[in-house]
């Protein structure tokens, strides 16, 4: 495609697929519904710019500028947006299922119900982003078997909200997750090993088969979670906040696993036991 100026894309925007934009200034537009298929954005200034409903399947925008952009209800699935920079967007319904989000920033995103199923966000910055019933869950495949969900492995989720969000099998192994709500999530196989989730709120969660191994739970809220099977061998949970005996005893620990001081574990075998209240 031709070298484009501005001017010039507001009138193909709806033909854009392909289209080599490389590094060009793009804030500031009306791009509602384009079409960027397979369009290359590297490092293209989109900041502020209206994309809502676009559609930039397979884009390639490795280090663009997406800062304060309305990315509402766009499907990027399976683009490359690593090293993007996405601070204050708006991403709300978007659909980035198998995009490559490494180092990406979305620090402040409204992601509340965005699809993020099989994304990779390793080492990406969601501090603050609002991620509300956004799916981070892995999918069924042809072959039958379920995927692992949304990678966010050492990355950093401090102050984000994921209420009531599906990250079953979602992998947060040795990420910052200090102050996340998670309160009504579904986290299911997910992996936190290693995770700092000091004063986090899994009230009312599901976490069966959640693996919790090597991870901080200082002051971590457990009010009415589901731990059927959860792993914490290992783990310190004296200063875990609202864990019911009832709930400790359907998970899995082992001898090195600390409870609180108001739960008393019976071992009844090398690895079974049971978990009762102090009187």
């Amino acid at each position: 495609m031709e070298s484009c100026d501005k001017e010039k894309i507001k009138k193909l925007k709806k033909n854009l697929e392909g289209a080599d934009l490389k590094g060009m200034d793009l804030s500031c537009m009306d791009l509602r519904n384009a079409n960027f298929i397979s369009a290359n954005l590297t490092t293209a200034d989109l900041g502020g710019s209206d994309f809502s409903g676009a559609n930039l399947f397979s884009v390639q925008a490795m280090r663009a500028n997406f800062k304060n952009t309305n990315l509402s209800g766009a499907n990027l699935q399976k683009s490359n947006l690593s090293r993007a920079n996405f601070e204050g967007a708006n991403l709300n319904s978007a659909d980035l299922m198998g995009a490559n989000l490494l180092q990406a920033v979305l620090a402040g995103c409204d992601l509340i119900r965005a699809s993020l199923v099989e994304a990779s966000l390793l080492e990406a910055d969601l501090s603050g982003a609002d991620l509300t019933e956004a799916k981070l869950s892995g999918r069924y495949q042809r072959e039958g078997y379920f995927s692992r969900g949304a990678n966010l492995g050492k990355g950093k989720l401090v102050g984000a909200k994921l209420i009531r969000a599906d990250l079953v099998a979602a992998e947060l192994n040795d990420t910052d997750c200090r102050e996340v709500d998670f309160s009504g999530a579904n986290l299911s196989e997910a992996s936190l090993k290693q995770a700092c989730l000091v004063s986090a709120c899994f009230v009312n969660s599901k976490l069966g088969d959640a693996d919790f191994r090597n991870a901080d739970l200082t002051d971590s809220d457990f009010s009415g979670a589901e731990l059927i099977e959860t792993k914490f061998q290992g783990v310190d949970l004296r200063k875990v906040k609202h864990i019911s005996s009832k709930e400790l005893e359907l998970s899995i620990i082992d001898s090195k696993t600390l409870v609180p001081d108001y739960i008393e574990v019976i071992w009844t075998s090398e690895d079974t036991y049971k978990c009762r209240e102090k009187v």
